[in-house]
């Protein structure tokens, strides 16, 4: 009977090789990947941080406003908060909206 365990031994080593090379190319494309979401959050982080810039900025600018139209109107009774945060709110949305809009479309 002939003696195979050289063969077998070969054939382990190939497929070692193979299974070392099939490896490398995993990490690879695994940092590859890891890269583009880092980029891709960063981003995003950057987009969310203008748009809470924009936000903030128009809550000044609102709050100005709303000043000047309290100092040029006639006293008015109290309102309740919920009502008038809401009131206050929808011109900022409206704005952010259309800011966001004209910035995407650049």
């Amino acid at each position: 009977m002939r003696d195979i365990r050289d063969d077998l031994q070969d054939r382990a080593n190939l497929l070692a090789e193979q299974i070392s090379a099939a490896q490398g190319q995993f990490d690879k494309f695994i940092e590859q990947l890891k890269l583009e979401h880092q980029a891709k959050l960063e981003d995003l982080k950057s987009d969310l941080n203008s748009v809470h810039m924009v936000m903030k900025t128009e809550d000044r600018l609102l709050g100005r406003v709303m000043s000047l139209s309290k100092l040029q109107s006639e006293p008015r009774p109290p309102q309740p908060p919920r009502p008038q945060q809401a009131q206050a709110q929808q011109p900022t949305s409206d704005s952010l909206i259309r800011k966001v809009s004209a910035l995407s479309a650049r």
